[in-house]
Order: structure tokens, then sequence, then C-alpha cells
């Protein structure tokens, strides 16, 4: 099983869709559900930290990791997000086995011939490949492989590679005014009945609530990307993502947040409390759209 923290909404179109089973939401056994890199950008070969946000039925666990970095850049025929070798233990570069706690990491020096706009290496009886497009942030990523239980997760380490494209007077006027991301930062989770806070420690079994999760106001920062055809720099605010998993009951949107240009700080979801009383752990992992990560762990207790 892949499991892609990209920090984007899952979108489904409209019209009837398939019995897909359980909801993804629902924590039945534990995965990684967010890595969070320190700093959340950074040049190649700068020094990182990588933390894994490992949900379990019975809440937020420390549990071993294998971790390693992806240094295979994917053909263009290849419509996947990373190259299959990333998947596996043999086709990374070890760089942790078995670490429960923050694992320090260097981004490989070649990062942005990799993964970025660089010109990319010519691999031994392979075709020439060709330099990456930035996403719509601009913005570049180093995959990077957490293995929990022999299951791997990827995440994606921004890595600050040069503005591609660009006349020499807006590169310059780039790299002047773009300042590396920085994590967001959850300020509080909350659960409402209307507009009436609920205590998490007293809800209603079977009753449907309101959940809130929020921002504070630094968490949202401002970054240009380049139009390439104007050759001029556009500001841009980041989208905010949040992601709800729960052990027990069910939630109503597993993937809320605000665009660029909604200036509201948090975001809501619902959870109908399972018909039984007990402890059901809730897990919310904010994202912004340049790849920062902040997650927590709620109990909510069903009485």
């Amino acid at each position: 099983m892949l499991t892609l923290l990209l920090g984007a909404a899952l979108v489904a179109g409209a019209g009837c869709r398939p019995d897909l089973g359980l909801p993804t939401s629902l924590v039945l056994g534990p995965r990684v559900a967010a890595v969070r890199f320190e700093p959340a950008e950074a040049a190649p070969g700068a020094a990182m930290t990588a933390t894994a946000f490992v949900v379990t039925p019975d809440g937020a666990a420390m549990s071993p990791i294998d971790w390693s970095l992806c240094l295979t850049p994917k053909a263009t025929s290849n419509n996947d997000v990373v190259d299959p070798a990333c998947l596996t233990a043999d086709g990374t570069m070890a760089v942790a086995s078995g670490a429960a706690v923050p694992v320090p990491f260097a981004l490989p020096a070649m990062g942005c011939r990799l993964f970025g706009p660089d010109t990319p290496p010519q691999m031994a009886g392979q075709p020439p490949l060709q330099s990456r497009a930035p996403d719509v942030t601009g913005g570049y990523y180093q995959p990077v492989r957490a293995a929990l239980a022999g299951t791997p997760t990827i995440a994606l380490a921004r890595i600050r590679c040069a503005l591609a494209g660009a006349s020499f007077e807006v590169a310059t006027e780039y790299n002047a005014t773009y300042t590396n991301n920085v994590n967001p930062t959850l300020t509080a989770v909350g659960a409402f009945a209307g507009d009436t806070p609920l205590p998490l420690d007293a809800i209603a079994a079977g009753q449907t609530v309101t959940l809130a999760a929020g921002w504070n106001a630094d968490s949202v920062e401002s970054f240009p990307v380049l139009d390439p055809a104007a050759q001029v720099l556009v500001t841009h605010r980041e989208a905010m993502t949040v992601s709800w998993f729960v052990s027990d009951g069910t939630i109503g949107s597993a993937n809320t947040g605000r665009g660029e240009n909604d200036e509201q700080l948090f975001t809501t979801t619902t959870w109908t409390a399972p018909a039984t009383a007990g402890v059901a752990h809730l897990f919310v992992v904010l994202h912004d759209s340049r790849g920062g990560v902040d997650f927590t762990a709620v109990d909510l207790t069903v009485r």
C-alpha cells in the first residue's frame, strides 16, 4: 500500500459514486498520517529532520520507522508522483532504521537535478530525462520513504531550487522576495453543537457535532510565483487544508480547508459519535499548500 502525503484534498466528481468501502478517515490499524519536515523548505545539501505522525485505533504512537531517501527521478512516461524504485528499500538510500523519534538527515546535493528544474543526470542505458516542472506554488520536492512495519509512505520534502524560465531581472527579484516555507501551527481543536461549544469529554452517544480546527495568522504565508508568459511575479497566499482521522464514529468530510483568498483561520467538519460510550481518538493534520505540516491528537469521550 502506498500513501502519498501531498497535503491536497481528494476531489470527487459529481454524480453517483461506487461504494468504496470504509472511509479513509477511519483508523483501523497503525499508519503514517503525516510527516513533518523541519525546516519545511531548504536547499539541496541542507540539514532537515523528519517526524512521522503515526496514528492507531488506540491513539497516536511513537512507532519505529525505517527512513530512506529516493534518488531515482521518474521517467517522463510515468504518470505517478514518484518512480516505483522510491517504494522499495533497495531503491532508496537508507537514513535511519527503526527510529521512533525525529530523524535528522541531509537533503541530497543533487536534488534540483533529480527532482527540480536543473538538467538531470544521464542514467546509464536510459534515455535522457527531462527536468521537472514546478507545482502550482513554484515548488519542487525530494521524495522521502517512511516505512512502518514494512508499509511504505512517500512524503515530499520541499527543496529550494533556482527559478526556471525567468529573465535575469525577474530571477533577481524572486531571490530577493521569496522566503522559504515555514510549517503552519494548529492553535485549537474544538467541538460544537450549533454555535455552542461542547466539552470534548461529554459528547452524547450518536450525537452529530461540528469539529473545528484553527491555525494562527502567521501560518498563512505569501509568496511569489512566476507567470512565465508575462515574465512577472504574482503574489499568492497559501491555501490551508485539514485532514481528519478518527478511531470510531463517522467523519463527514475527511478533507476541509480554506483557499488562498479566504482569510478565515479555521475549518470545520462533522463527526457522528458512535452509539456506545467510550473514547474515540481524533487526529488532525494541517497542511499548507507549499508542503508545510502540523498535527495533533485529541480524545473525544462519548457518554
